[in-house]
């Protein structure tokens, strides 16, 4: 184990924790999917998980139910449920292409991206031009909080969908209460 897993091991397995539960979100959004399709499983989930890419399964779900989520009267929802998993998977992606950092000797976790840099158009020279992001374990616990409001908000525009259309007869899942995006990061320098 490196040692960054000693000095930090709380914030550790909430990061942990967050790239595992991504991957359950992509899948309570194919089900959501499925569902709007007349529960085509096979075409949902081969049209979402043979593309790489998590945007890419985002953008096809949003293409393959928006229609059949407006004709339930649950547009608004919808979309914020498409807004609330991009979010997620930008902290997901931040934590995925991460590269740990310790600046302050146990007192500071923070990551730094060399995506970033790479983008600059001059010469990289060293790396004292990466920026720092520093995150603390409250900020990694309301990220976590809004990961599983998304996971709520996915289970209601799902089963809401299917109470609108009648294929229900009694609501399953309440609309959650709206928790706010997180920020990625703490500060930045």
């Amino acid at each position: 184990m490196f040692p960054i897993h000693n000095t930090f091991p709380r914030e550790l397995a909430v990061i942990g924790r967050l790239l595992v539960d991504y991957g359950e979100l992509e899948l309570d959004l194919m089900n959501c999917v499925q569902v709007a399709r007349s529960f085509d499983l096979n075409g949902t989930l081969k049209a979402m998980f043979r593309v790489r890419g998590e945007t890419n399964r985002i953008d096809i779900a949003d293409g393959l139910a928006r229609a059949a989520y407006v004709t339930v009267n649950l547009p608004a929802e919808f979309d914020s449920m498409i807004a609330a998993i991009r979010h997620c998977l930008r902290i997901r992606n931040k934590y995925a292409h991460a590269y740990w950092h310790d600046p302050n000797m146990g007192r500071d976790l923070c990551y730094v991206s060399l995506e970033e840099l790479a983008k600059e158009n001059d010469p990289v020279r060293d790396l004292a031009a990466l920026t720092f992001f520093f995150i603390d374990e409250p900020l990694l616990l309301k990220q976590e909080q809004f990961f599983e409001y998304t996971r709520a908000l996915i289970n209601y525009v799902n089963q809401q969908g299917r109470y609108n259309s009648g294929a229900l007869t009694q609501q399953i899942f309440p609309l959650p209460a709206v928790v706010a995006p997180p920020p990625y990061f703490v500060r930045s320098t």
